[in-house]
């Protein structure tokens, strides 16, 4: 297992747009971290591939938060074969949650 990866600091900053983004979408600023999408009928969250296998995993407190929908855009690069165990960790996460 690979040991390279850390969890993001789960704040939200303020990210300045380029001025031809800027310039396009009339917005200065987005909102970049760790956040989830509150529309009206659902609330979103994502997480990265190696989060599922942390201990402190977003997606517990997305579930503890009401979070409906959980994405995680599970992927190796340096290990084939790997997704039996990514679907037992999706399975006992949906558990965990809910």
């Amino acid at each position: 297992r690979r040991n390279r990866f850390r969890a993001w600091h789960r704040d939200v900053e303020q990210y300045r747009l380029p001025p031809s983004v800027a310039e396009t979408t009339g917005q200065q600023y987005v909102p970049f971290g760790e956040a989830v999408l509150e529309l009206a009928d659902a609330c979103i969250g994502a997480e990265a591939c190696e989060e599922l296998f942390t201990l402190d995993a977003p997606h517990v407190r997305y579930a503890l938060d009401g979070v409906d929908i959980l994405g995680n855009g599970s992927g190796s690069h340096t290990q084939l074969r790997k997704l039996d165990l990514r679907i037992d960790l999706i399975r006992s996460a949906a558990k965990r949650g809910g």
